[in-house]
C-alpha cells in the first residue's frame, strides 16, 4: 500500500478525503485533503516519518470536517440568510 493510500485511509475514516500530495520546491511535500464537497480544503505539511505524519493528517482531516460542520448548521446558515434579507431589504439614504 502507497503512503498516499494509507493517507486516504485515514483521512476518509475521519469524514474527508485526501486529493494528493504537492511537492514543492526543495522537495517538500504537502498533502492536500479537504471535506466532501471541497467546502474546506487544507495542505498539511509531511515530514517523511510515516507515523507522525498520520498522526498530523488525522489531526487535520478532524479539524477541517469540525469546521464544515460548523459552518453548515443551521444557526450559522440561518444567520447568513437573515442578515442577506435584512441588508438587501433595508432601503439606503442617498447622498
Amino acid at each position: 500500500m502507497s503512503h498516499l493510500d494509507q493517507f486516504k485511509t485515514v483521512v476518509m475514516a475521519e469524514g474527508a478525503e485526501a486529493k494528493r500530495i504537492d511537492r514543492g520546491p526543495g522537495g517538500t511535500e504537502r498533502l492536500v485533503i479537504a471535506t466532501f464537497g471541497g467546502l474546506v480544503t487544507k495542505e498539511i505539511p509531511l515530514e517523511g516519518e510515516l507515523d507522525k505524519d498520520i498522526d498530523t493528517v488525522t489531526v487535520a482531516a478532524r479539524e477541517i470536517v469540525a469546521s464544515a460542520k460548523r459552518l453548515t448548521a443551521a444557526p450559522a446558515t440561518k444567520l447568513s440568510r437573515a442578515g442577506a434579507i435584512a441588508s438587501s431589504a433595508t432601503p439606503r439614504a442617498r447622498a
